[in-house]
């Protein structure tokens, strides 16, 4: 896909290799969200941030937990061939792409979500009573009063105006502001906030 180059491991690994050149784009300006356009989300396709400074953030999950973090790799310009079908770069649409353009990154957070033994049924209302720990689940990228979060769709990257993944039942939970350098994969007391 038009040069791009990634990188994927897991996440924590992943946000402790970044963290100074992510915090290095607070303060700075989004000019653009960048993502194909195209009927449906697609694997392993980045979001794009582009800076007014000049950088191009590339971030794309893929399986569960592995974050690909990737700077000035796509060529925008150039459309990609996906499944047959030929895909145009389109800025700052949909609409959490298009509420943050122009606006200031102000900060950084990590969303986890609870974790449960194999065994515990989550047909119904999440147990949280049972839950085993926490795992990181995206990025919430704050401008301001508004954010966008970036998060694992297992097999795709994802994006949303709010902390909260579907299904979750409320049980996102936004943790780690500035990225801070504690691995968020290590279990959790699921009472604890942070």
């Amino acid at each position: 896909m038009s040069g791009w180059q990634s990188n994927y491991v897991s996440a924590p690994e992943q946000l402790r290799r970044q963290r100074s050149n992510l915090l290095a784009l607070v303060g700075q300006r989004l000019q653009a969200g960048w993502e194909l356009a195209r009927d449906r989300w697609q694997p392993d396709i980045p979001l794009v941030l582009v800076f007014h400074d000049g950088a191009q953030l590339e971030l794309a999950w893929a399986a569960d937990d592995d974050l690909s973090i990737s700077w000035n790799t796509i060529d925008l310009r150039a459309a990609c061939t996906l499944v047959g079908r030929r895909h145009e770069w389109r800025s700052s649409h949909p609409h959490p792409l298009a509420a943050v353009a122009g606006r200031i990154l102000t900060g950084w957070a990590v969303t986890e979500s609870p974790y449960f033994p194999g065994d515990v049924d989550l047909t119904g209302e999440l147990p949280m009573d049972l839950a085993a720990g926490w795992s990181m689940a995206g990025l919430w990228i704050e401008f301001g009063d508004i954010g966008l979060h970036v998060f694992s769709g297992a097999d795709a990257t994802y994006i949303s105006d709010a902390p909260e993944q579907p299904c979750d039942q409320g049980h996102t939970r936004v943790t780690h502001r500035q990225l801070q350098e504690d691995d968020a994969q290590a279990p959790r007391d699921p009472t604890a906030s942070s």
